[in-house]
């Protein structure tokens, strides 16, 4: 059978009214648990595996691919309701949606971060269905050195971007790539900045630090700041309101952006959504035609975030399906599943089973279809909250801050990183500092320094061998250019108006 047979076969099994319903209860419980702060995607993965063993293969399949490209959208409806990302991926659209959602655009924000999400993971299913094997092969050949040059792009990115100061961004990217060395070394594995204490040699979960400088830190500055009376009213209705073909046709080349990055990212084995989501934010920034917005509420800047962190569902699936390898701690878990149902995914996968195959492939591009219902009905769901009086709100949002992050790793040490994360989110917006850096520098810190000492212990110490590898000094070069274009710049624009005449 060719190709498109075995995908009009897939297509069939994947629209049975069984297989229907198993992929929109797992988008479901995929959207719900991205949502909540301390339920990840890839726990929904791990807590809904049980129940497929009895499954037949493709009902199993559907519902795990449901939740698993469900729980990469949902940590957005969150960020914008209440500026609390589910997960570290949906950080930057947070950072869009939320303003957007201050400035009056809550229904249209929802509704862009929906359709985007899907049409995102739609062109990534797609690409997946008839590139797998080159483009496999393709991410494959990234080595240490590439992965540091993708992860020295996405900090460059952020410092620039929508930040009124380069130094105090900088200054806050390094603080919070310091917090992220604090704990076991990943390389040499010795306790660095612990002092002696069991708290510290943990280290500290990025997550922790997320709901503290977001929720928490939110919360308190808006309570701080409500005048006499506020906090009892009750705020109207919130729908949904996907956008039209106009404002489909003016972030059309966000969307393709985003995507395009998410996939190309998502299929690099280890990179994964956040390195996607930052990565395609500051891309996007680049092309923008008011790259001043960026981080002010940009309808770009949150069409190219949300079409990457789906596009990277079906990036990650190349590698797994082609090669064996998992892309991400999710597919891990789903290759996992594929195993306890007799799928081994490999380079045989496509001549001992096609029919399973092109299923999965088939299952993806319906499920992203059939996102746009679950995520709207999610959407509506969490935007009713917005109806609860805000110092009612804030002290529920309180409380599952608290549940979230003691349920992480059931440690009270996190609660209190939460506590001490949360003041300072509030000092950090009544002194006007950048967040973002900060949060960024814990995230992908870490990441930048493995792959730096991976690659330096590969080569003998020699750090010219990030300049010999074309695509890692290619990096390295457009990293610098967008760190220096501001400043000069910012200094032409000085003396263009020191020449004026008075």
């Amino acid at each position: 059978m060719s190709s498109l047979d075995l995908l009009w076969v897939g297509l069939l099994n994947s629209f049975q009214p069984i297989n229907i319903g198993m992929t929109l209860l797992g988008l479901v419980i995929g959207v719900v648990a991205g949502a909540l702060p301390g339920i990840t995607m890839l726990n929904a993965i791990v807590l809904v595996l049980p129940f497929t063993y009895a499954m037949d293969i493709v009902p199993s399949l559907l519902l795990m691919t449901g939740v698993y490209s469900g729980g990469i959208f949902g940590g957005s409806i969150t960020g914008i309701l209440f500026n609390i990302p589910g997960d570290p991926m949906n950080v930057p659209a947070t950072w869009e949606g939320y303003k957007l959602n201050k400035q009056g655009h809550v229904s249209k924000a929802l509704g862009v971060a929906v359709m985007c999400s899907a049409l995102g993971g739609f062109l990534s299913a797609l690409i997946m269905t008839f590139v797998s094997p080159p483009f496999a092969r393709i991410a494959l050949s990234f080595s240490a050195c590439e992965y540091f040059g993708v992860i020295l792009l996405g900090l460059v990115s952020v410092v620039v971007i929508g930040t009124k100061s380069i130094g105090s961004a900088l200054i806050c990217l390094f603080i919070g790539m310091f917090l992220g060395t604090i704990g076991i070394d990943d390389i040499y594995g010795a306790a660095r900045f612990s002092f002696g204490s069991r708290l510290l040699e943990t280290g500290i979960n990025f997550t922790v630090v997320l709901i503290g400088l977001f929720a928490i830190g939110e919360v308190l500055e808006q309570l701080c700041t409500m005048a006499p009376g506020d906090g009892d009213k009750i705020r109207g209705r919130t729908k949904t309101v996907l956008p039209g073909l106009s404002d489909l046709k003016r972030l059309w080349g966000s969307i393709l952006r985003g995507f395009g990055v998410g996939t190309f990212i998502g299929a690099i084995p280890g990179a994964g959504a956040t390195v996607a989501s930052f990565v395609s934010y500051g891309v996007e920034k680049q092309f923008s035609r008011e790259p001043e917005k960026f981080g002010k509420g940009s309808w770009e800047g949150l069409s190219a975030t949300s079409a990457a962190i789906n596009g990277s569902t079906g990036g990650a699936m190349i590698p797994l399906l082609t090669l064996g390898i998992p892309g991400s701690g999710a597919t891990a878990v789903m290759m996992g599943a594929f195993l306890l149902h007799g799928i081994q995914p490999g380079p045989l996968l496509f001549t001992k089973s096609p029919e399973s195959v092109y299923t999965i492939f088939a299952g993806m591009l319906s499920c992203n279809l059939l996102m746009i219902l679950a995520g709207l009905v999610c959407a509506m769901f969490f935007a009713e909250l917005m109806r609860v009086p805000e110092h009612i709100m804030g002290a529920f949002i309180i409380a599952l801050s608290f549940v979230g992050a003691y349920a992480l790793r059931n440690d009270m040490a996190d609660v209190m990183y939460m506590a001490v994360f949360g003041i300072a989110g509030y000092f950090m917006r009544r002194f006007d500092l950048p967040i973002p850096p900060l949060v960024l520098g814990i995230i992908l810190g870490p990441l930048a320094e493995r792959y730096f000492l991976t690659s330096m212990i590969g080569c003998g110490n020699d750090i010219s061998t990030f300049i010999y590898r074309p695509v890692s000094a290619a990096l390295i070069l457009i990293s610098i250019a967008i760190l220096f274009l501001p400043l000069l710049q910012r200094r032409r624009k000085r003396k263009e108006d020191s020449a004026l005449p008075i």
